[in-house]
């Protein structure tokens, strides 16, 4: 560019000499149809870079608020593209062949364009079975928007748009002459001449079938324009241009070249921009790397071209999923990296939580300790207490043992006395039954006669001595056992005779017994 700059003040100073050096050089040296305000139709050159990026701007603005939004970055390569495609567009059957690999806007920067000029924008929409007839549908009703309705229209065509070659077959007769051959059929003829035979003769021509369909077609000529985005990669595009020489002749080409580092730059900044997770300060590093690694795979492609005799392209596309990778991958370590410092906070809250439970639990503990220390002495005590006490039971279990067995030998004799008690109750009963009954036939009579003996049988003085002992009381059992004493203890013959009768025969005191048979 810059040869041919110097080429271009030679020449001017060579043939112009009257022409202003300053203007020659002047920049941005473009010409657009918008250089005064979008919608404002006037062929002149662009004041300035900012001027014409601030109106293309605006513009962008507007055509995202009512259509599809386009994230585009408005660098100096695409504010030219958008200008020449303009001039393109503006121009009387304007056609254009937009090259370029896929991905450098040609689409994007061409509906910008054509909503600059007020132009719609129409593409096909491929589907299964889409063919030839379907294509002329397509065209048919194009035709009729831009000859019946008189609507500016681009028809956008793209490589991937184009499934068999023979749709070019029909492009080509249109940019060649505008007629497609049976596009319609004769009913929609008779329409069409119909609808434009009033406008002919408004325009003062005659209004002959061959007039009207000439006028018909002329009008689609100059409202519909073609625009084919075509990628220069391979054979194919050359091939095309032999096959289909309206391609190339009726169409004024613009050539989508790689983007300069510039651009690389402009573009990444612009999507840079809107990561929070970059630093302010780092930005513009980041988007300087960005372009410098895209721009040294384009030198090695150029080697590995040399060296291998293979071609890899480059595209703006791949550099904008360069810039997608990056920042899917930027949001996902930072995720990772988010995660993980949450997981160590939590662990470290857990350990710090860990290490507050075992401090109360070593102070519970030491405390513990203490009691259990008491405890442990008062067992120990226990212990000590218990193994005396012990002992004791022991030594008096052992001398319970020998009562025990005291006990037996006694229980044993006792045993033996009560059988010889028994025995001699046995013998005694009858003697005891003999004398209740003698006691029941002694009376008053017979006891005031025994009481009349002045010297008794010795029988009758043991008989009287024996009831003296039984009838004395236990402690103070009379010695003089005589017969005097008999007559004194029968003094008063009823009382006596009564305490014979109720004598508690039952319950005899042992020193009473013991009187009367010391043995």
């Amino acid at each position: 560019m810059e040869t041919f700059g110097k080429l271009k003040l030679e020449g001017v100073k060579k043939y112009f000499e009257d022409l202003d050096e300053e203007a020659i050089k002047f920049d941005p040296l473009i010409y657009c149809h918008f250089a005064t305000g979008v919608g404002e139709p006037k062929y002149l050159p662009v004041a300035s870079w900012e001027s014409l990026s601030k109106l293309l701007e605006e513009a962008l603005e507007s055509y995202n608020e009512i259509n599809a939004v386009m994230n585009l970055v408005l660098f100096e390569d695409a504010l030219l593209h958008v200008c020449r495609i303009n001039r393109i567009l503006e121009c009387p059957r304007g056609n254009a062949l937009l090259v370029g690999v896929g991905g450098s806007g040609k689409q994007s920067l061409t509906r910008l364009a054509a909503s600059v000029s007020g132009l719609e924008v129409f593409q096909i929409t491929l589907r299964k079975g889409y063919g030839v007839s379907d294509l002329k549908v397509d065209l048919a009703q194009l035709y009729i928007k831009a000859g019946l309705k008189n609507i500016g229209t681009v028809f956008l065509l793209t490589d991937s748009q184009v499934p068999e070659e023979h749709f070019l077959v029909l492009v080509n007769d249109l940019l060649a002459s505008g007629e497609v051959p049976d596009l319609f059929v004769d009913d929609e003829l008779e329409n069409i001449i119909s609808g434009v035979r009033n406008e002919v003769k408004g325009a003062g021509i005659q209004d002959t079938r061959e007039n009207c369909w000439k006028f018909f077609i002329d009008r689609v000529r100059r409202q519909l324009k073609v625009v084919l985005c075509f990628s220069p990669v391979g054979n194919t595009l050359r091939v095309r241009a032999r096959m289909f020489p309206a391609v190339v002749n009726g169409c004024a080409i613009d050539w989508f070249h790689s983007w300069p580092k510039s651009a690389l730059v402009s573009v990444s900044r612009r999507f840079i921009s809107d990561v929070d997770l970059i630093p302010n300060d780092l930005k513009p590093s980041v988007a300087e790397f960005m372009a410098f690694a895209h721009s040294s795979v384009e030198e090695l492609s150029k080697d590995y071209l040399t060296n291998e005799r293979r071609y890899y392209y480059t595209t703006p596309k791949s550099f904008l999923e360069q810039i997608k990778l990056y920042q899917n991958l930027l949001g996902k370590k930072s995720q990772e990296l988010t995660g993980n410092i949450d997981r160590l906070e939590n662990g470290l809250q857990k350990l710090q939580s860990t290490a507050d439970q075992v401090a109360d639990l070593k102070a519970k503990l030491a405390a513990q300790e203490v009691e259990l220390k008491q405890k442990n002495e008062d067992a120990d005590k226990l212990i000590k207490i218990v193994g005396e006490e012990t002992e004791k039971v022991s030594k008096e279990k052992a001398i319970a043992d020998e009562e025990e067995k005291k006990v037996a030998v006694i229980n044993k004799e006792v045993s033996a006395k009560q059988k010889e008690c028994s025995e001699d109750l046995a013998k005694a009963e009858p003697a005891l039954k003999a004398a209740a009954e003698a006691l029941n036939t002694l009376n008053k009579t017979n006891l005031t006669e025994l009481k009349s003996f002045g010297q008794p049988p010795a029988a009758v003085s043991n008989v009287t001595a024996a009831v003296m002992v039984l009838m004395a009381n236990p402690g103070k059992i009379p010695k003089d056992r005589s017969w005097k004493q008999a007559k004194i203890m029968m003094a008063k013959v009823d009382q006596f005779l009564d305490s014979l009768i109720n004598f508690d025969k039952e319950n005899i005191h042992e020193n009473n017994l013991k009187a009367i048979d010391p043995s």
